[in-house]
Order: C-alpha cells, then sequence, then structure tokens
C-alpha cells in the first residue's frame, strides 16, 4: 500500500508494515469478499428465496472456491473492480438454477465495501494491542524519570521549567485518549453494506431486510441505513488513523528536538549515523514519525474527496478510498511500529546537568 520506493530493501521497514498489508493482501481480501458472497447465499435460503436444496449446493462450491487472481487481474482492468469477474468464477460450473443462489440481489459495492470494513476491524485488533503496549512503554518512562527537571517551551522559545512527567503526559494523555477511542470506533464502523444497485435495499423482492439483517448476522456486523454514497464510515475510520499518527509524530517531534546537541534533554541508544559527519547521532524513528503523520493527515484530505459521490454511486470517488485507506493503514502501523522502536531507544530523559 505505501509507494513501490519505499518497499524496497533501500528504505527498511521504517515506511512499511507487513503485518498491516498481509490483511490488504488479494488473497485475504478476497477470502473477506467470499465471506460475503457466503453471508448472501446463507441468508438467500434462510429467507425462502431461494430452494435451500440450490442454496446449499452453492455454499459447496463457495466453500471449495479458489480464486483465480490471474483471472481477476485481467477483467479489472476492464471493468474496473474485481467482482463481476469473482461472481463469474464463483458461479462456474454449476446448473444455472443453482447459480441464482449466489450474488442474487448483491452488489459489487456491497462486497467490497463489507470487505474493507471486515478488514479495517482485523487491523484495528492489532493497533489495540499496539497502543496499549505504547501506553506501558510511556508509563514505564514516567517510572523512571518523571522527576527529572526539562525546560518547557513554547513557541521553540524557553518558557519555564516543567519535569518529564510533565512532557510524557502530553505525549500520553492523547495516546490513551485514542486508545479509548478506538473500541468505540470498530462497534460506529462495524456496519454492513447492503443497498443494491441503487441503494434502495429492495432486493430480494419481498424479503430484502430479512436478507439484509441475516447477512450482517452472519458476518458479526450491524445493519444501519444504507451508505452507498455517504462516506462518513470511511472518512471516520481515517480520522482515526490521522488523529494517532498526529499524536505519534508529536511524541517524534519532541525527541527530536530534546536529543538535540547543546539541549541534549533525552539520550537514545542506537541512534543514525551520518555518511558524512560521523560525530552526528541521528533521531531517525522520531524523524520517520514525524514524516508518517504527514503523509497520513494529507491522505486524510484526500480521503475527504471520496465524499462527493455523484448521484447513487462514484467509480471515481469510490476508486480515491481505495487508493488511500489501505495506505493509512499501514502508514499507521509503520507509525505504531517506529514509535514503539523509539521509546524503546530512550535511556535518560532530564536536563544534562540533573544527571
Amino acid at each position: 500500500m505505501t509507494n513501490a520506493f519505499t518497499r524496497t530493501q533501500l528504505w527498511g521497514t521504517l515506511f512499511q508494515d507487513r503485518e498491516v498489508a498481509a490483511e490488504f493482501s488479494a488473497d485475504r481480501f478476497c477470502a473477506r469478499m467470499i465471506d460475503f458472497e457466503t453471508a448472501w447465499t446463507r441468508a438467500l435460503r434462510d429467507a425462502g428465496a431461494v430452494p435451500a436444496d440450490l442454496a446449499d449446493r452453492a455454499l459447496a462450491a463457495i466453500d471449495r472456491f479458489k480464486p483465480d487472481f490471474a483471472a481477476l487481474e485481467q477483467a479489472s482492468d476492464v471493468d474496473g473492480l474485481p467482482l463481476p469477474a469473482l461472481v463469474r468464477q464463483l458461479k462456474a460450473g454449476l446448473p444455472e438454477e443453482a447459480r441464482a443462489a449466489i450474488h442474487a440481489g448483491a452488489t459489487s459495492q456491497d462486497v467490497i465495501d463489507t470487505a474493507t470494513i471486515l478488514t479495517a476491524r482485523e487491523v484495528f485488533a492489532i493497533f489495540r494491542v499496539r497502543c496499549d503496549a505504547l501506553l506501558h512503554r510511556l508509563d514505564d518512562l514516567d517510572a523512571r524519570f518523571s522527576g527529572n527537571p526539562v525546560s518547557g517551551r513554547t513557541r521553540m522559545q524557553s518558557a519555564l521549567p516543567i519535569t518529564a512527567r510533565d512532557r510524557i503526559e502530553d505525549w500520553r494523555t492523547p495516546l490513551r485518549v485514542h486508545r479509548d477511542r478506538l473500541d468505540r470506533l470498530v462497534d460506529d464502523i462495524g456496519v454492513v453494506q447492503v443497498g443494491g444497485a441503487v441503494g434502495l435495499r429492495n432486493a430480494p423482492a419481498g424479503c430484502a431486510r430479512a436478507v439484509a439483517e441475516r447477512v450482517a448476522d452472519v458476518l458479526g456486523l450491524r445493519l444501519t441505513p444504507v451508505w452507498h454514497s455517504d462516506r462518513t464510515v470511511m472518512l471516520d475510520t481515517g480520522h482515526w488513523l490521522a488523529a494517532t499518527c498526529g499524536t505519534l509524530g508529536k511524541i517524534g517531534q519532541d525527541i527530536a528536538l530534546m536529543a538535540q546537541q547543546g539541549i541534549d534533554e533525552v539520550q537514545l541508544d542506537g541512534a543514525g549515523g551520518s555518511s558524512a559527519m560521523p560525530h552526528k547521532q541521528n533521531p531517525v524513528r522520531a524523524e520517520v514519525l514525524v514524516a508518517l503523520a504527514r503523509v497520513v493527515g494529507g491522505h486524510q484530505g484526500m480521503l475527504t474527496q471520496a465524499m462527493i459521490h455523484e448521484q447513487e454511486r462514484s467509480g471515481a470517488a469510490w476508486a480515491v478510498e481505495w487508493m488511500t485507506l489501505p495506505a493509512m493503514f499501514e502508514l499507521t502501523g509503520a507509525a505504531l511500529g517506529n514509535a514503539d522502536h523509539l521509546l524503546g531507544q530512550i535511556r535518560h530523559i532530564g536536563a544534562v546537568q540533573d544527571r
């Protein structure tokens, strides 16, 4: 999801997160799209929209299904997305009457939006653990250095004396807020997309509501009003990512400034070297946190553009989400990883003369 240049071996893992990237890989995302199709066929059967024996045949075929990714790639170049080809693959080999138990009444947007929500939920579970680990790191730093004097600065100028605890609390408080907000966010965005062709949620005829409710239940999601062209769910997701990266970027900026020669209010183990000036110890992880925060914040501005859907569905605005939101997730994962590394590098916080 991050760009090809920063994914090369030249930059290590500073700007990427392989665990998060794996959640957006073709096989895992496709598996979640297939989870939707499984839930849909079960819902059609349970609501009586298709005969149970035909639905069961379709479910057995879905369970055995292995996607042809090369064919999906070629088809997306034509269709703009993989769903039409994926549905054709799912139906292949089934008799005509059983094919009606797959995807009937659903749309590509129903499938992709719901798979995105399922993916976000998995990644947020990873982030929950990482946020807890960072808060533990900050608690440990507070316990070790809380009373050490630090120069409080406003507008980059010396202001009044503060303690290391005061500075650490400026880092810890917003991070704790983001961590607490995460549980509510996962619940808020845990909504299925079932809107049908033009967002009316009126298919299959006569049992549309029952099918939608059953799909949500099978996937462990909630059913809300159709959000085809209201992308607030995605924007709220991006907002948490941008806010969290912003907080981590503030930590990185503070530590980079505290590590300046002549200020020396933080000492780091394993700081980076310079090719031209061997006396330097660059606060690499701190700088990376600042850069990641700025990029994710910029992506959130781009994600806001995806709010502007024309009529009942936009191919252009939708594609903006595919290009920005997965990258924001991976960059946030990279920020959480870099922050953990950086906080683990700190061996002292406090003014030099008081050590």
